[in-house]
């Protein structure tokens, strides 16, 4: 099993390679959107420039998932469960706005399915890497070799092994025949 730190170097891994897919998706912009974005739309220049998507979509993964590294180290449990809920229903959210604004705006839908399929990766990747610290764990603790497979009770009396049945307890002595 992986440890701590190469399980985040891992999610690190992958998140980056998706942000590569997501950016070379949205480089795959229409005509016309790239001729919109030149001419009419010139805050969305920066979508234009792979190596720049390339960084905000890095940078935005990266810094959620330090964001919940070390909240993880520095607060309880319940604390970094919540936040990730709550980034993971923000990501789902986004998800949601972005589907239904590239459904009911006309410009936005003249990008073309490959733009679309970028961003909706960019933020399925977001709910992958919420999920990934909110169950992270709880699975490490289904495959620890050092856990026993029930929960042991500190202050439980400390029971004498049973003999297997139809077997004679160890201090057994038979009879003597006469």
């Amino acid at each position: 099993m992986l440890t701590p730190a190469r399980r985040i170097f891992t999610l690190l891994l992958c998140q980056l390679l998706l942000c590569w897919l997501e950016t070379y998706l949205i480089s795959k912009i229409s005509l016309i959107g790239k001729v919109g974005i030149a001419t009419v739309h010139h805050e969305y220049a920066l979508l234009r420039s792979f190596w720049k998507t390339f960084a905000l979509l890095s940078v935005l993964q990266v810094s959620l998932i330090i964001t919940l590294y070390v909240l993880g180290k520095r607060s309880s449990k319940k604390i970094t469960n919540l936040v990730s809920t709550v980034l993971l229903v923000a990501g789902l959210l986004g998800l949601l706005f972005t589907f239904l604004d590239f459904l009911h705006t006309y410009s936005h839908r003249l990008l073309k399915e490959r733009f679309h399929l970028g961003f909706y990766i960019f933020w399925l990747s977001w709910m992958c890497s919420c999920l990934f610290f909110l169950f992270s764990d709880k699975i490490m603790l289904l495959f620890s070799k050092d856990t026993p497979p029930f929960p042991v009770d500190p202050e439980a009396p400390i029971s004498t092994p049973q003999p297997a049945p139809n077997q004679p307890p160890a201090s057994y002595t038979p009879p003597a025949k006469e």
